[in-house]
This record gives structure tokens, sequence and C-alpha cells, in this order.
């Protein structure tokens, strides 16, 4: 085989991969990501002396759709650290690294049918992807990519989205600069990017003190960067905070529907960087916002509810914190919600506790907002949270209480709460992974209610060397990816729960 530069597609008979409803196959350092509702393998194979990059695309069904070969010439797997992938401008970027030289990188760029885009040989690193390595408030539409960066000086933080555009999908992504967008330069605390099309972007702004003191949804045009116009979460005159959680855009980017928490300058002071979250120890009160095509607020409503969770211990007064993981609008204006819940047992530490679901439908005021029974599904897998000095799986750690607002809707790096849902019964059922970092294991477990108690059955396990992933493509139907120990072999298999 040639170098490097040549790729081709082969299609390989499934026939003698298939067996019932799992596949086996030879691979190195084996991987797997769903994308496009297909679930891509991909790893490595030497041949001879070249070592060779292969992925799959698999259906739902484990029929083998596309595939696609890589040489990357004579070197082993021992010659590169693991490969990295995304989806970025919606297509599969697949990166090869050298060990030896941690400043070169490949690139494979493909498209969900595997036909190759792009690629790129021994790449400078450090401008593979330059413009979005570093920033976390980005957002990509096809091939536009905004991204909210900050400048601090002596006056204060100035904020600004910038939108650029891919300049060439067939090379290394590389950006034309389009426009910038200036926020007010005082008070501004934080902006995020929650969605954007052809013709808007809609900003999520936190101003924490002056005259437009509040939260706010900003439509900006996404051609030439004014504003369209801006809503305020809260109403005139209200100075409690609306910490947004979630958002749903809908009816082509017209409706806007914000979730989130309220809080008071008694617990949370964003100007003083203080806290107090006492007071919400034992209840916890939600909003919901709902925005017309015009950007006026149509429904502007608020609940309080328990939280039905003890909140004394022996350490003192504990606090529990709301985050709102899925937000779903159905038909009739209701909302099908699920809210985790944190137990704060440091000053800036937030440890997952529990998933609650909660159903918010119209009434004759405004929302009725109706929580499903409360179970502690941590309390069924011994030792869940770990807290070994330098282990952050299932939780949120804090620079400073200042970050509190972007915690609230920040998604996690290592997602644990992977599926959850309702049994015929009305409890919860919950899907976590826990990932024990001393040992680079993890168990994917099944919570459900017993006669008497939470049971938990562990569905999937790997051992020290192996990798293991769980995909759902309906309500209780997943397909796992395992390898072996030795990394040589991936299996993929059809389950339900």
């Amino acid at each position: 085989m040639g170098k490097k530069n040549y790729i081709f597609m082969v299609l390989i008979a499934v026939s003698s991969l298939l067996k019932g409803q799992a596949i086996k196959q030879n691979l190195l350092l084996a991987n797997a990501l769903t994308f496009h509702h297909n679930i891509y393998t991909y790893g490595y194979e030497q041949s001879k002396a070249n070592l060779v990059f292969k992925c799959y695309a698999y259906n739902y069904q484990l029929k083998l759709q596309d595939s696609v070969l890589y040489d990357l010439g004579k070197h082993t797997t021992a010659d590169y650290l693991e490969i990295s992938v995304d989806t970025l401008h919606d297509v599969l970027n697949f990166y090869f690294q050298l060990a030896n030289q941690k400043n070169l990188v490949s690139l494979l760029r493909v498209n969900d049918t595997l036909a190759k885009m792009a690629s790129a040989e021994n790449y400078d690193a450090n401008h593979i992807n330059s413009l979005t390595a570093f920033d976390d408030e980005k957002y990509a539409y096809k091939e536009d990519m905004y991204i909210i960066r900050t400048n601090t000086d002596t006056a204060g933080k100035q904020f600004y989205l910038s939108k650029y555009h891919v300049k060439d999908m067939t090379k290394p992504f590389e950006y034309d600069y389009k426009w910038q967008y200036a926020f007010e330069r005082k008070f501004i605390h934080r902006a995020s990017v929650v969605y954007a099309d052809s013709t808007q972007v809609i900003v999520y702004a936190h101003v924490f003190d002056g005259l437009k003191k509040g939260q706010w949804i900003l439509r900006i045009n996404a051609n030439t960067s004014e504003i369209i116009k801006g809503t305020k979460l809260t109403a005139k005159g209200d100075t409690r905070y609306f910490l947004m959680s979630n958002v749903i855009v809908s009816n082509k980017g017209k409706n806007i529907d914000v979730i989130g928490s309220i809080y008071d300058a008694a617990m949370i002071d964003f100007k003083a960087k203080t806290q107090n979250f006492t007071n919400q120890s034992k209840a916890h009160k939600l909003f919901l916002v709902c925005i017309d095509s015009i950007s006026d607020v149509l429904t502007r409503a608020e609940k309080q509810f328990p939280l039905p969770i003890q909140t004394k211990s022996v350490e003192g007064l504990k606090s529990f914190h709301v985050k709102v993981r899925e937000f779903k609008k159905l038909k009739d204006n209701n909302f099908d919600v699920w809210l985790d819940v944190y137990e704060q047992n440091k000053p800036l530490q937030f440890c997952y506790y529990s998933s609650w679901h909660l159903d918010i439908t119209p009434d004759d005021v405004d929302f009725a907002f109706t929580p499903s029974k409360f179970l502690i599904s941590t309390a069924a897998i011994p030792g869940y949270i770990s807290f070994e000095k330098g282990d952050t799986y299932g939780k949120f750690i804090l620079n400073d209480i200042s970050e509190y607002d972007k915690f609230k809707y920040q998604k996690p790096l290592n997602p644990f709460v992977i599926t959850t849902g309702i049994d015929d019964l009305g409890n919860s059922t919950f899907l976590l992974k826990k990932t024990t970092l001393m040992t680079a294991t993890k168990s994917y477990n099944y919570i459900t209610m017993g006669k008497k108690a939470l049971e938990n059955k562990v569905i999937l396990k790997s051992e020290q060397g192996q990798k293991a992933s769980i995909y759902f493509y309906k309500k209780n139907g997943y397909i796992s990816f395992t390898t072996n120990t030795a990394n040589t072999e991936f299996e993929l298999k059809l389950n339900t729960l």
C-alpha cells in the first residue's frame, strides 16, 4: 500500500460476522461512537510492515453499511497516542498523533457514509483546529462556528461573540472571520450560545449588576451581527436570579422555552462571590419562561416544591442543587423534564446524588409542575462517588462560586447518567455509569425498584485494559461495545434492559 495518502472504500461481507445478535471482529485498540443513527467502530490493523486505520459503520440492526481504510505507513500501534475523534461541523474527524512527535498530527475526515472528504499528514498539531481547541463556549452550525471569548484589562472584562466560516472542508479546519459582536462592557458575567441557524444566533447572557441586571435571551442576526431583540427572563423590577439550566428552540427557531432555577441575593452574590444555600436546603424553585417568535414572553411560570431529602447530617446542614438534564416539549405545550440532583458537600464541590422526573402541563393559571416519586439512585451503588484525591468523576468542582451559573447548564465532560425512565408503577429507573479511575475500570448499573428497595444490576463491566460502552437506540434497547483485555478484538451486541 502507499504511504498515508491512499484511502479507499471497502465493503466487507457480513455473513461470516453476524452470529445471532452479535458481531465479533479483530481490530487493534478499537473504540466506537454513535453518529447519524449509526454505530462507528474504529481501530488499527497491522498489515505486514504498515499500520492501517479501519472504520466500520453499522446500523442499529448491526448490519454493515460502509467502511474505510487509511494507510498510516510503516508504523505499529505503539508509535501512536490513542486515536482522537470528533464530529465538528457534522462530519467525522479522526486524528492520529505520533507519540514521539507530539506536535505533529495526521487527519482523516469522512462523512457519515465514510466517504473521504479530507486528509492531512504530519500537520502541526497546534493548527489542526486551533480556533476551537481551548474554547468551551462555542457552537457550530453546519460550516459556521460561533465562539464567545473574553478580554480582561484594567477597565474590566469584555465579552465578544465572533462568527467564523470554514474555508474548505477538504482541508484541515481553517476559518474565515465573518464578524464580531462586542457586548456592553459593564457587568456582563456570562454569555453562552444556545442555538444558531442560517438567520439567527441565540445567546444566554447573565448581567450581574447595573441597569440591565438580570438574565437575558438575545436574538442576534446571524449575517449582520445586529441585535434583533433581547428578552429578560425576570419580570420588571424582579431582582432575583433566573439561572438557565436548559433551553428548547422549536418551530424552526421561532419559539424559545427556557427552564432553570431561581435564587435571591441571600443565597448567592455573583458580584461579591459569596454563597449561602442553606435557605434552599428543603425546597427548590424552578421557572419556565416561554418566548414567542418576536421575543415577547408568552408565559413566565415559577413553582417551588419540597426536596424530599434528608438535609441534616452529622457534619451539619447539607444543600442540594438541581440541574435540568433533559427538557423535551410534547404536544399541547406539555414538557417532559428530568432533573439531576447534586449534593454540595464542600463549598465548591457538587456531587451527583440522583435523578428526578417532572411533568409540566398547562393549567388554569400557567403550568402545573408534578414531580415523580423521589428515589436515591446512588444509594444502590456502593461507593458510587469516590473522594479519592484527584477523582472528579460524578462531580462538578468550581474554581469559585461565580461559576455556579455555568454549573447549572454545563454538561459533564464524562457523562455518568446514561438514561433514566419511569416504570409501569411510576417508579424511576436509572442507568448509571461508574468509573473507577484508580483501576481504569467502569461498570454500567441498571437500578430499579424491587419488592422492598432499589436493586442494582450490573449489565456491562470492563476489566483493566478493556473498552466498554453502551448506546441506546430505543427506549429499552441498546448496543453494547466491548473489547477483550488485550484490545485486539471488539464485539457489538444487541441487548434489552
